[in-house]
């Protein structure tokens, strides 16, 4: 292995040194080399299969390819050769799966490990593995395998049919300004930023796109009626029936996805593809996650009431006709006090990126103990940074932070598990590396990207994945690693969302902030009310959530009313209290949470959100506790991480199953 193109498994990579083809080709020898050493473990201990022998020997081979794999994933987003090259890597790592949980035998010999004699964790892990194998078809007929093959494979092929459907609908659209009368409202920085997107593409004006900060932007400042109108029915009507390229309809794509997900279930044994989901996430069942969405959305229902008759009366008094979608965010705005609005001017030039990187690397110090420490390393972009997580000199960890917008790079945030801790059979251990991914403005040479609250909530959040990626204690990578296939949905959003509150306490944005040279500190006050305003006309935007989910959950049931999607939505939009007018919006085609892992289990942000609001709490009736409670908390969440539910741990934390109060206070129902 010495002479092997591939990089260690340890430390950091080189990427630069990598080449794409040379990658490829060695990969794929290593996932054939895996086959033999396979045959190998169950010639020698089938028969009699110890811990040692058998399981902790397959792991290893597991971690050569997995772990190898999730390292080398950056490099997709560097071009068409390597593109090309990890796609072709991933089918030789699906391979070498498949290879393994088509084995009989291999299945007959964790079957015959006697589970009695195993420690807590080593049976928790021995039950994911049957799981995978039982997901994997290891309990069907060959013909009903074969077919279960042929399904997975026509699923992955819809799930990326409906995104590049969704992004080449968006890509489609542009609006190009020869003159910026009709962006009269909008803020001249914005101003700016339009017409630096134009002239990045070579022309003159003022561009506008439907990326996420351009639409919320014209939505919330523009003054132009019907130019807020065009964005917005730009925005909800993305790859349906309402497009002009019919090849880019995401109808029939998700009726298609649904039905193979709903037959997919069946062939496993389980009801629907609801049930199916349920069995990696802590409800009980259904009944229950309906039971919980109803409480949200009765709970929210009043609040929508209230705010959309506040916002039918401001449109009165413009001069208005009846309220439209594209109006809501815009009368929200007018409706907030001239204070508001200048505190939010003042308030939001205060957190350049820099600084706000040093807060939350002192508030990881003081929660957790932990030092977070640039080191120097070959990336494979030169500004993405590279941390080390260390405690009391002790390594644990890295994180990268790759944090700007380029060419060819997902434009949401997300963070990446690329390795998992692993404690190997002499005792060593393979350190923990995540990935956290932004898509922040580059900045000008010189200056700093300066981030809105929706942004450090965003920066907090993915930290938390990645914190959590670096922390899990166990022995075992596979019960370490920090994904929603691993944890489920709920499990793995609940530490992200939790870490993101403290973006919601007055006294930690009063010590990120850091206004222009010049520019007036702002004291504690003006952070409180800062976030009264932020948590302020909020309910439409959770009525939109909460259909979201709504519609997931039916979606994947067995109902007949998954046959007839249109349907589907507007019955989402009518639980969910909205006005006839936002049941146009075609949200259901471009709902990219169906293909990414969510499906069937979108509902679980609201119950993540739900439970760590109310893990915060501890932590604002007792600041002075701060450090052990952030002691407490690694130790009771952080580092569990796939070893016991997210329930058990959540409870072990608080000391109490989960109340509502704090979920409601925080959305002032209560």
């Amino acid at each position: 292995m010495t002479d092997s193109p591939l990089p260690s498994l340890h430390g950091l990579f080189d990427y630069p040194s990598l080449d794409p083809d040379t990658v490829q080709q060695a990969f794929a020898e290593r996932c054939v080399a895996q086959r033999s050493a396979l045959a190998t473990i169950l010639a020698e201990h089938a028969q009699a299969p110890g811990w040692s022998t058998l399981v902790a020997a397959v792991e290893a081979l597991d971690q050569q390819v997995q772990d190898l794999f999730h390292s080398l994933v950056p490099l997709a987003y560097e071009g068409e050769q390597w593109a090309v090259s990890i796609d072709n890597c991933y089918q030789q790592l699906r391979d070498w799966e498949q290879h393994k949980y088509q084995s009989a035998e291999l299945h007959q010999a964790y079957l015959a490990l006697d589970d009695a004699a195993l420690e807590p964790a080593q049976r928790v892990l021995l039950a994911r593995i049957l799981q995978d194998f039982q997901r994997n078809g290891a309990a069907l007929a060959p013909l009903q395998c074969q077919q279960l093959q042929q399904t997975d494979s026509a699923i992955a092929a819809l799930e990326q049919q409906f995104l590049v459907n969704l992004d080449n609908a968006r890509d489609a659209w542009s609006l190009l300004l020869d003159d910026n009368s009709r962006l009269v409202g909008v803020p001249e920085a914005e101003q700016a930023r339009l017409a630096a997107r134009a002239h990045a593409r070579g022309d003159s004006g003022w561009l506008i796109e439907l990326n996420g900060t351009t639409v919320e932007t014209l939505l919330r400042w523009a003054d132009e009626r019907d130019l807020r109108e065009q964005v917005y029915r730009a925005q909800h009507s993305l790859a349906c029936d309402l497009g002009t390229d019919p090849q880019l309809d995401n109808g029939p794509v998700l009726a298609a996805l649904l039905r193979l997900r709903h037959e997919r279930a069946q062939l496993l044994g389980a009801e629907d593809a609801m049930a199916l989901s349920l069995r990696g996430k802590d409800a009980t069942g259904q009944a229950e996650v309906e039971g919980f969405l109803t409480t949200l959305l009765d709970d929210n229902r009043p609040r929508l009431q209230a705010d959309l008759e506040a916002l039918q009366a401001e449109a009165m008094r413009q001069g208005l006709d009846e309220l439209q979608p594209w109006d809501v965010t815009y009368l929200s705005r007018c409706l907030d006090s001239a204070e508001d609005d200048q505190l939010d001017a003042r308030l939001r030039q205060g957190f350049p990126l820099e600084s706000v990187l040093e807060g939350l690397y002192a508030l990881y110090e003081r929660l957790f103990g932990l030092n977070l420490t640039p080191v120097e390393t070959a990336a494979w972009q030169t500004d993405v940074q590279a941390l080390q997580v260390s405690e009391a000199g002790v390594l644990l960890g890295h994180i990268y932070l790759d944090a700007y917008e380029r060419p060819g790079k997902a434009a949401w945030p997300y963070s990446y598990p690329m390795r998992a801790r692993h404690v190997l059979a002499q005792g060593s251990a393979s350190l923990p590396l995540a990935l956290i991914s932004c898509s922040f403005e580059r900045p000008l040479a010189g200056a700093s990207a300066h981030l809105t609250h929706l942004d450090l909530c965003k920066l907090f959040h993915e930290f938390g994945h990645a914190l959590h990626q670096v922390l899990a204690g166990n022995d075992d990578r596979r019960l370490n690693r920090i994904d929603v296939a691993t944890l489920g949905a709920d499990h793995a959003e609940f530490v992200g969302t939790l870490l993101e509150q403290w973006c919601w306490s007055a006294p930690t944005l009063e010590l990120l902030h850091h206004p222009e040279p010049g520019a007036p500190a702002a004291s504690l006050q003006d952070f409180e009310q800062w976030l009264v305003s932020k948590r302020r006309w909020q309910a439409v935007d959770e009525a939109r959530r909460l259909r979201r989910a709504w519609f997931d959950v039916h979606a994947h049931s067995g109902s007949a009313a998954r046959h007839d999607l249109r349907a589907l939505a507007v019955a989402a939009n009518q639980e969910a209290g909205l006005p006839e007018a936002f049941a146009q919006e075609r949200f259901a085609e471009s709902f990219d949470y169906l293909v990414t892992g969510y499906d069937a289990g979108y509902y679980c942000y609201a119950w993540a959100q739900a439970h760590a609001i109310d893990a915060f709490t501890r932590f604002e009736q007792a600041p002075a506790e701060e450090a052990a409670l952030g002691r407490h908390l690694r130790q009771e969440i952080l580092s569990q991480g796939a070893v016991r539910s997210m329930t058990a741990s959540f409870e072990a934390f608080m000391g109490r199953p989960l109340s509502l109060q704090a979920y409601a206070a925080r959305r002032g129902s209560a």
